[in-house]
């Protein structure tokens, strides 16, 4: 029989679990993967919210990411070449209607 059975081992919870250190390409993703939840969260409340500034903030972080050499994300499309794209195309429909459309819109 153990000598800790029954005995407090210490305080277990997410301080005490040991992290490798992140290196700087997995830092840039992951700052980009939370602009593309904010993006996300932006585009499902489009109709109250323009979605331009987190956008474009994360097609910047992506890039910046890409560019150090990361080819995986956690994000839905899973590679960050997409993610931009995709997040291009949604910023350019939102400018498109916002600045191109408001002059059509009924009053």
């Amino acid at each position: 029989m153990s000598a800790t059975v029954g005995r407090p081992l210490g305080p277990v919870g997410p301080g005490t679990y040991v992290r490798a250190p992140l290196s700087r390409p997995e830092k840039y993703e992951r700052i980009a993967f939370t602009f593309c939840r904010m993006g996300t969260v932006g585009l499902i409340a489009w109709a109250v919210t323009p979605a331009v500034f987190v956008l474009v903030v994360a097609i910047v972080l992506y890039a910046r990411a890409v560019s150090l050499g990361v080819s995986w994300t956690k994000c839905f499309l899973r590679r960050p070449t997409l993610i931009i794209a995709f997040w291009l195309v949604v910023a350019v429909a939102d400018i498109v209607w916002i600045f191109g459309l408001s002059q059509r819109l009924p009053a």
